[in-house]
C-alpha cells in the first residue's frame, strides 16, 4: 500500500502544471484517486475485516466515478494560462501528514487511506480559494465533504484494529 501511494505522489510529482488552477487541480486529483484505487484494490484482495473492505469498496466505486468526471472536465477544458501556484501548494500537501503501520492489513489500510484523504480534503480546499470553474468547485467540495465523513470512519476502525 505504501508503494501505491508513493508511485501516485511520484507521479503527481513529475506532472507539468499549467498555471490554471482547475486543470492542474484537475489532473492531482485524478491521480491521487488513481492511488485510492489502488490501495482499496490491495485491501479488497487481502483485507480480512468485512467493515474495512466494504468501506474500501465504496471509496474505489466513488473515486472510479470522479475520475471519469475529471476526465470529462480535462477533454472539454482547455488550460487557461494562469499563474496559480495550486501545483506547488498540492506537493507540499501531499508530502505532508501521517499514518502509523502495525502490519495488520485491514489496520494499515485504514490509517494509510485516513492520510490519504486528509491530504485530499487539503487539496480540495486550497484549490477552491483560487478556483474558476462550477464543475471543478463542485467536485473539490464533493471530495471534501465524502472524504471527511470517510475518515471519521477510517479512523474509527483504525482505533478498534491497534490490538
Amino acid at each position: 500500500m505504501m508503494k501505491s501511494m508513493q508511485s501516485g505522489m511520484n507521479k503527481m510529482m513529475s506532472m507539468k502544471m499549467t498555471g490554471d488552477p482547475d486543470h492542474d487541480f484537475a489532473m492531482m486529483l485524478k491521480e491521487h484517486h488513481r492511488s485510492a484505487v489502488e490501495m482499496a484494490d490491495m485491501e479488497i484482495k487481502q483485507g480480512r475485516n468485512a467493515q474495512v473492505k466494504a468501506l474500501a469498496g465504496k471509496i474505489k466505486a466513488s473515486n472510479q466515478k470522479e475520475i471519469k468526471e475529471l476526465d470529462q472536465f480535462m477533454s472539454s477544458h482547455k488550460p487557461q494560462s494562469a499563474s496559480s501556484k495550486l501545483g506547488q501548494k498540492g506537493m507540499e500537501i501531499m508530502h505532508g501528514g501521517s499514518h502509523s503501520m502495525n502490519g495488520n492489513v485491514d489496520h494499515d489500510f485504514a490509517s494509510m487511506m485516513a492520510q490519504h484523504h486528509q491530504q485530499g480534503v487539503d487539496m480540495a480546499r486550497a484549490f477552491l480559494k483560487e478556483g474558476k470553474t462550477e464543475k471543478m468547485k463542485s467536485i473539490a467540495n464533493n471530495v471534501i465533504g465524502m472524504q471527511t465523513k470517510e475518515m471519521a470512519e477510517l479512523k474509527r476502525l483504525e482505533s478498534n484494529l491497534k490490538s
